[in-house]
């Protein structure tokens, strides 16, 4: 059976909460890709398994604290007779369980959609499934590792404390590290670099983001709350949202490489940051979160104008920063009253946007060496999976939004390149060929310890410390 293209498909019920700290009072109903009565209790499947630990005081470290959990737990989670478990209060000890293993699984399967294959564990030689911690007690972070991936609580501006097993965000950062380290691989660690980091913060950032964005009251939340406008701030970039106010990181951002120039790491994995502000890799992947963000609303907006959603005259694309942001509260106030008028284009559109961004990550993913990664590298994979998605004509428009940023990807296009003279000079067109989204790669180093490695040198705001193997 083929589980990769099923996430429209009935499966195995959970319910999750999408957003939780963005006004979710319930949670949605979501179908897992596994068929009812292939998911244990705990819950629990070949990849995956919930525990629900009466008190764990300590995360996971290595290489003295691994799993399995042997402490005291509360009953695990079992199915009803149907083999669903949508049905468990959500006050009860085992939602929490279920609600960290739906959502590592719902990420799981939207990301085996866009790769087209099943993802396999880079531990699964040793440890073949990932255990799931819900609660760790007293413990303000999230993380992943080899075999487990386990949550804490963080307080909000407010100091309310916030229980991370619900932050739909948080747990696909995680998942999407777990993703990355087995599709991407690492490089060995004397040819471990910055970028390499940067990018697996930015990537999985913007892969927990592209799951959120499948529940389909999310995208209706999102369109009411920006009429639209993708670049108000709103529920989806907004990244680890733990409150109206507070979150981890934002999507759309404006940072540049100008604005990291210098920052970079030492061969023992201390950071140099020239603006002495303790930046690291999340700071340094900024620059590509933004332009990848960029590229989702540039394709939404061409899908607004193929589908006659807003006007000539106000299609901003081809606009300077400049005339955008002066006409913005204009241009804001005309895509709520567009929204009103042509909300299917709208949702379709944004569909359309979110699927085409996710494959070509998903080919970047596929296609990038661990070492030899660069942000130019991962631009131009960008570039020819959206090109060979149907995108072509808005590639100068793409383009434009990474050479902004101060990515140039131009040397390891592999399609052709010629200036349109109908255009903006700061643009370019494109005669494009399409690309093989299947094409194969080395998948670098395959040494356990350069994994641990890696993961010891990518320390989160919601992250604990780890200490390396002797």
């Amino acid at each position: 059976m083929n589980r990769m293209r099923r996430l429209s498909r009935p499966g195995t019920r959970v319910r999750l909460f999408p957003e939780y700290a963005s006004g979710y009072v319930e949670p949605e109903t979501v179908s897992l890709s596994l068929p009812a009565g292939t998911v244990g209790p705990g819950p629990s499947d070949g990849e995956m398994h919930a525990v629900n630990p009466l008190l764990k005081t300590g995360p996971y470290s290595l290489p003295d604290y691994l799993p399995p959990y042997r402490g005291r737990q509360y009953a695990s989670a079992v199915p009803d007779c149907y083999g669903h478990f949508d049905s468990i209060p959500i006050d009860a000890p085992q939602f929490l369980p279920v609600h960290l293993y739906g959502s590592v699984r719902r990420t799981l399967d939207v990301w085996e959609h866009y790769l087209g294959r099943r993802v396999r564990w880079w531990h699964a030689a040793f440890m073949p499934q990932i255990e799931l911690v819900p609660v760790v007690e007293r413990w303000a972070n999230a993380h992943s590792g080899p075999g487990f991936i386990e949550t804490g609580m963080m307080p909000d501006e407010r100091g309310r404390e916030q229980l991370l097993a619900l932050n739909f965000d948080i747990i696909g950062h995680e998942t999407g590290h777990a993703i990355l380290f087995s599709e991407v691989g690492v490089p060995p660690p004397d040819r471990m670099t910055g970028p390499y980091l940067a990018f697996h913060e930015s990537f999985a950032d913007l892969m927990g983001m592209i799951a959120a964005m499948h529940f389909p009251s999310v995208n209706r939340k999102l369109l009411e709350q920006t009429g639209g406008n993708l670049y108000v701030l709103n529920l989806v970039n907004r990244l680890g949202k733990l409150s109206d106010r507070t979150q981890v990181r934002i999507a759309d951002n404006m940072t540049t490489m100008a604005d990291v120039a210098g920052l970079h790491m030492v061969r023992d994995g201390n950071w140099v940051d020239p603006r002495a502000e303790n930046r690291n890799q999340h700071a340094l992947g900024e620059p590509l979160t933004g332009a990848i963000f960029d590229t989702l609303v540039e394709i939404y907006q061409d899908g607004l104008v193929r589908r006659g959603a807003i006007p000539p005259d106000r299609d901003a694309r081809g606009w300077t920063r400049a005339e955008v942001d002066q006409a913005f509260a204009k241009l804001h106030e005309e895509s709520a009253r567009a929204l009103a008028r042509f909300a299917d284009a709208y949702h379709g559109a944004l569909t359309d946007a979110r699927d085409v961004t996710g494959c070509a990550m998903a080919h970047a993913i596929l296609t990038l060496n661990p070492e030899t990664l660069s942000f130019e590298r991962v631009a131009a994979r960008i570039l020819e999976a959206a090109a060979a998605h149907g995108q072509g004509h808005i590639l100068p428009a793409l383009l434009d939004n990474f050479l902004w940023r101060g990515i140039d990807p131009r040397s390891f296009l592999t399609i052709a390149v010629k200036r349109d003279p109908m255009r903006r000079p700061d643009r370019t067109s494109r005669t494009l060929r399409a690309i093989d989204p299947t094409a194969s790669r080395s998948c670098g180093c395959s040494d356990p310890r350069a994994f641990i490695f890696a993961r010891h040198l990518m320390p989160h705001r919601h992250r604990g410390e780890e200490v390396l193997p002797a």
